[in-house]
């Protein structure tokens, strides 16, 4: 699984109290979309976005959870990523 280099920053010393917002790969074989969608919404605000990726804004303690979860392939900081207006609300 691909973790970015912010984001393992994260993993490892996340601030209390802070959020960021990941752009979050997997695997549509194995992993549903609106079951992951489901298993991120209880700590989460998740926004669809093409080729099998999501919006997901988390506490940054919950960042490691994030890459835990089954089915997960990549997680970016999503500032460092141009999303533009694509995608749409879970």
């Amino acid at each position: 699984m691909y973790r970015s280099h912010p984001v393992r920053r994260l993993c490892e010393a996340p601030t209390a109290g802070e959020t960021v917002t990941l752009v979050v790969g997997f695997d549509p074989e194995t992993t549903d979309r609106d079951t992951l969608t489901a298993e991120l919404s209880a700590d989460a605000t998740v926004v669809a976005l093409p080729y099998d990726t999501l919006r997901v804004t988390v506490p940054q303690p919950a960042v490691a959870d994030v890459c835990e979860l089954d089915g997960v392939v990549r997680v970016e900081t999503a500032n460092v990523i141009d999303l533009g207006d694509a995608g749409e609300d879970v």
